[in-house]
């Protein structure tokens, strides 16, 4: 039997303001460290599948590497909301997202960032 471990932690904070009747700001962070691996694995081999099959490699070497997962995940975000007349609202939102992959092996490496703008009106009727 092999034990796989897995750690998480996770922090998640949002909140609002109105700093008018007219104007909303909007925010979160997120937050994520992710930690799993295999404790090494050690197989026993029949000797008949060692003389028979002699070209396959079944020693599980570096197995315990094979799963392992350690990222750290960030994503803000940020917006605006500003009432105009008649219904009429414009808005803004800003949202950032970073990941880091310190342990590239079965996908390769994933680490990457991204940044989304967005604006809009919204109409009420």
């Amino acid at each position: 039997m092999v034990d796989y471990k897995t750690k998480v932690h996770n922090i998640y904070l949002a909140g609002s303001f109105y700093a008018t009747d007219r104007l909303h700001f909007a925010g979160s962070v997120a937050y994520n460290i992710s930690k799993a691996k295999y404790d090494v694995v050690n197989m026993v081999t029949p000797e008949d599948a060692l003389t028979n099959l002699s070209h396959q490699d079944f020693t599980f070497t570096d197995m315990d590497q094979y799963s392992e997962l350690d990222f750290k995940y960030i994503q803000l975000t940020f917006g605006l909301e500003y009432l105009l007349p008649n219904g009429v609202s414009w808005s803004a939102d800003v949202d950032y997202a970073d990941l880091t992959d310190d342990a590239p092996y079965v996908y390769s490496d994933e680490s990457g960032s991204m940044l989304i703008l967005r604006t809009g009106f919204k109409f009420e009727f």
